[in-house]
């Protein structure tokens, strides 16, 4: 009688046991599934940026700005599955949709102020609304016991911070290359051309030195190093272009600016 006794409490620990794996894949699963509509409603939201430089910017902001009230909303769910000390247990699975947003948050910033967002402004901007975080209505019998408290909102961690602005530069690289063909000939789009590089290499800069205490921000900073020479690349070419043809018509400038090369017969 005692080992059988004895053996139940073994079955019963560790069906227990079973019971929180299960638990514990099941909330990893959803996370990642809510990281996964993060970025790519994300990414959306960098697409519909890109088009300020052939759009309307107060159309273009508002359609981004109804963006990050969805991903708002979806961050609030995420914060129902991480709530308290379970954010560090599933960090690493919901890390990538916050960098993504990050990335378009502060591509939407840089484009309405040309400046960064510090992290609590960031983490303010990822905040969710207030009828996100309502709690939901009490299902107990009991009318004494009170609502379940609402979800804190999701951690900015300095490491996601640090991704998220060296991705950012990837994006100000593509803003960078589409003003070229539209600049030949203007001095103020090759100063913008300028800006964005001396911003990106200013980023560099100062991001370089973290490198050791990011998990993956020396990767990043490869990337970052790339978009950066293309940039130079494309400011040099675009200058040198233009002083050459500084004095011909706006068609010689516009076929320039189309990127085929040709040869000009000289009398």
């Amino acid at each position: 009688m005692e080992a059988q006794t004895r053996g139940a409490s073994l079955l019963a620990t560790f069906g227990s046991f079973r019971s929180e794996i299960d638990a514990h894949y099941d909330r990893r699963e959803r996370c990642i599934k809510i990281s996964r509509d993060i970025t790519a409603l994300s990414k959306k939201a960098i697409f519909t940026l890109h088009r300020i430089s052939t759009g309307d910017k107060a159309a273009i902001f508002r359609e981004a700005e109804k963006k990050f009230d969805e991903l708002r909303v979806l961050f609030a769910k995420l914060a129902v599955e991480v709530h308290g000390e379970d954010f560090w247990r599933y960090e690493k699975s919901v890390s990538p949709g916050i960098q993504e947003f990050l990335e378009a948050y502060t591509f939407y910033h840089y484009l309405q102020h040309s400046t960064l967002p510090s992290l609590s402004a960031c983490q303010t901007a990822l905040d969710p609304s207030p009828s996100a975080l309502a709690p939901p209505p009490s299902t107990s019998d009991d009318p004494a016991l009170p609502p379940p408290p609402p979800p804190s909102s999701i951690l900015i961690t300095a490491e996601d911070y640090l991704g998220g602005i060296a991705d950012l530069t990837g994006e100000l690289m593509r803003l960078a290359i589409a003003r070229v063909g539209s600049s030949l000939g203007s001095e103020q789009g090759m100063a913008e051309i300028r800006t964005l590089g001396k911003f990106v290499r200013d980023i560099k800069g100062e991001m370089d030195p973290l490198a050791p205490y990011a998990r993956w921000l020396n990767k990043k900073l490869t990337v970052l190093d790339q978009s950066l020479g293309k940039i130079e690349a494309a400011s040099y070419t675009l200058q040198i272009r233009g002083a050459e043809f500084v004095d011909s018509s706006p068609a010689m400038l516009d076929l320039l600016s189309k990127g085929p090369s040709f040869e000009v017969e000289v009398a």
